[in-house]
């Protein structure tokens, strides 16, 4: 088989042709099984990406603005671990459910996101700080 000397830089004396370069061209792309995102799945995402980000700010404010009402130095260790996992829980939601939920239904993911944005909601934020 001859090698382009471009192609020549690229390879060691005993590898093997690579199979993607055999295939006829388009090949590989028609023997994916991913489906692509619909417009209103990606719109859908998008909206729901911006609201974690702004549950994650809410969330850093209201922590911001309340005191620690611990006493100890353990209190106050798990005070602000509790305060960390608050700020930390609607990224890293977000981050789970496209993870966690990669081979099942889009509808599916966007129901976990839904449900993780009522469950996430900064109240601390939205009532001034009386919770």
């Amino acid at each position: 088989m001859a090698v382009d000397d471009d192609e020549a830089a690229f390879r060691w004396d005993g590898d093997e042709p690579d199979p993607v370069e055999k295939a006829p061209r388009g090949a590989v792309a028609a023997e994916s099984t991913n489906a692509p995102t619909s417009s209103f799945l990606l719109v859908s995402y998008g909206i729901l990406a911006g609201a974690y980000l702004l549950f994650t700010i809410g969330w850093a404010i209201a922590v911001a603005r309340s005191p620690s009402p611990a006493q100890t130095v353990l209190d106050e260790v798990m005070y602000q671990f509790g305060e960390f996992l608050a700020i930390a829980a609607a990224p890293l939601w977000f981050a789970a459910v496209f993870v966690l939920a990669r081979g099942v239904r889009p509808a599916v993911r966007l129901i976990l996101l839904l449900v993780g944005a009522i469950v996430l909601v900064p109240w601390p934020f939205l009532l001034g700080g009386a919770v």
